[in-house]
């Protein structure tokens, strides 16, 4: 999962995208870290006492009689709750849940990074987003205490444990047993059609007379072909690792999913399938077509696209719909829709279109190991509600009553008729609690679709999404696998690093593979390889 501007647009905009950025995300990001809270705030448990005076979606007055203070680190957060700020969403969900939040800052480029200096330093927030969910940096944090358990009965949580019982959660439990994590979801589904794929421009494309490529040679083609003629870059990227999964899925599974080769279970980046994907990036790298600056940091991509710089790009192409407002920005009067388009993938040597596969969720909550019982139960009874039916509505489409009413199972907006009405100004915090508990699984409360670029761009994607359903096959991993070995130590080492040096270097790749493959054996390899096999034996 990379990274995704912050923006606010119009209502349809919001509830049509709302539920897309996958994370798997987009590429680029220069998102500053403004905001009032820039420093994580240690986990305390003080809070003044004072009766609930919840909405009336309230639970008992009793349940949430003590008012608690909780601090929480997600993307952007102290950019849009603010001291002092109108916003009553935010009021309503507080005095919901008798909390004050206290945003503790983020943003796409340095999450990763914070989090890990305020583990270390034990400043961790009370509530925090993280996609550590499972592997080396995840068991350093459960053996050390440094992170807090969900309690074992999650029965007081019903729109939570529809997703911690799911099975690839349940199979990224630590070795104690216990889960970590609130799941934060793609879909109800480990195909995710669109999460992965090239955005190319259809108009060049129709100007030069060019075909959908159906091989890896007619491919070269169409991206040189553009290329020179247009006199751009074929082919950008900010992360080679989002070229192996986006151009070259179909010739072998992402190289962290673990596969099944001559009986043996073994990461993806140790087959020979793996080393063939990396001599294809080289080839387009050595043939000027990939983007010479795709190991730039924070080399910002969509930007490059959007601005007439690229042909294509490597994307999260289900954020289509999302990048409409950036598009209109560096091409005004030109439609988005008709300039771009999704490219149909390659299909694998057995002629098949596998679908993009990925957990059921890309990243989640975790909690400080120095919680409160008490904390913990209240966020996660936030949460919980954030999840609901009603939380959703609420977060996507502002409150009811005032911003919408019920039509059966849908929904009647009552700003439809404002041409420049924008929820997330009217409620800022919208922005951060549409994607706080579920990414990407929440129903969509709309009938049809409206005239706007947007919702035009939204029906394309999800005709393409329909299509790839229908006629692609499965990925070929299994999951529960794959979320019990993404639990182990597998030797900590960078192969996004080796991949990116042998692309551009002159190494023979197999050797180099195996190479690397040899060290990380000693480090905690090997002994996750024999304890997958030893497990999942009889399992394909």
């Amino acid at each position: 999962m990379k990274k995704k501007n912050a923006l606010t647009v119009g209502l349809s905009a919001l509830l049509l995208t709302s539920g897309l950025l996958a994370g798997c995300g987009s590429n680029g990001d220069n998102t500053s870290n403004s905001g009032d809270t820039n420093t994580a705030a240690k986990s305390t448990d003080t809070g003044s006492d004072s009766s609930n005076n919840g909405s009336g979606n309230a639970a008992p007055e009793d349940l949430y009689k003590k008012h608690l203070d909780i601090s929480i680190a997600y993307m952007d957060i102290g950019t849009v709750i603010k001291e002092g700020q109108t916003d009553d969403m935010l009021k309503m969900l507080e005095d919901k849940f008798n909390i004050t939040i206290k945003p503790v800052n983020e943003s796409w480029g340095d999450y990763g990074d914070r989090t890990k200096l305020w583990a270390a330093s034990g400043q961790l927030p009370d509530a925090f987003f993280t996609d550590a969910t499972s592997g080396d940096l995840f068991n350093q944090w459960v053996e050390q205490g440094i992170i807090k358990a969900l309690p074992d009965d999650m029965s007081k949580y019903p729109s939570l444990k529809q997703y911690t019982d799911l099975p690839d959660v349940k199979g990224a439990a630590a070795s104690d047993g216990k889960n970590y994590f609130i799941p934060r979801m793609l879909a109800s589904r480990n195909e995710l059609p669109n999460d992965r794929g090239i955005l190319i421009r259809k108009d060049w494309m129709d100007e030069l007379g060019l075909k959908d490529p159906t091989t890896y040679d007619e491919l070269k083609t169409v991206l040189k072909t553009i290329g020179e003629k247009k006199h751009v870059i074929p082919l950008t990227t900010s992360s080679i690792d989002w070229t192996s999964d986006s151009v070259f899925h179909n010739l072998a599974p992402a190289m962290q999913w673990w596969q099944k080769i001559d009986g043996q279970w073994k990461p993806g980046w140790m087959t020979d399938a793996f080393a063939d994907v990396v001599a294809h990036e080289r080839d387009l790298y050595q043939s000027g077509i990939l983007d010479k600056d795709f190991s730039v940091p924070n080399m910002d991509a969509s930007a490059k696209f959007n601005q007439g710089k690229a042909a294509a790009l490597v994307n999260t192409v289900k954020n289509m719909a999302y990048d409409v407002p950036n598009w209109s920005k560096e091409n005004p009067g030109v439609k988005y829709i008709d300039a771009v388009k999704i490219l149909p993938p390659i299909p694998a040597a057995d002629g098949n279109n596998y679908l993009y596969g990925y957990y059921d969720y890309w990243s989640g909550t975790m909690f400080n190991g120095s919680l409160s019982d008490e904390k913990q139960e209240r966020i996660l009874a936030m949460f919980d509600w954030l999840a609901s039916p009603d939380g959703q509505k609420t977060v996507r489409y502002g409150l009811e009553g005032t911003d919408w009413e019920s039509k059966g199972d849908l929904i009647t907006n009552k700003h439809a008729e404002e041409k420049d009405f924008d929820l997330a100004k009217k409620y800022p915090s919208s922005s951060i609690f549409n994607g706080m508990s579920i990414w990407s699984d929440g129903k969509r409360y709309v009938e049809g679709y409206g005239p706007s670029e947007v919702e035009q761009t939204q029906k394309y994607l999800d005709e393409v999404e329909a299509q790839q359903l229908q006629t692609g096959q499965k990925a070929p991993v299994n999951w529960v696998v794959n979320a019990y070995a993404g639990s182990l130590n597998t030797g900590g080492g960078d192969v996004q690093g080796l991949v990116t040096k042998l692309v551009m270097g002159k190494e023979d790749i197999k050797e180099a593979l195996k190479k690397f493959a040899d060290e990380q054996m000693g480090l905690g390899l090997q002994d996750a390889i024999d304890k997958v096999n030893a497990k999942f034996k009889d399992e394909n």
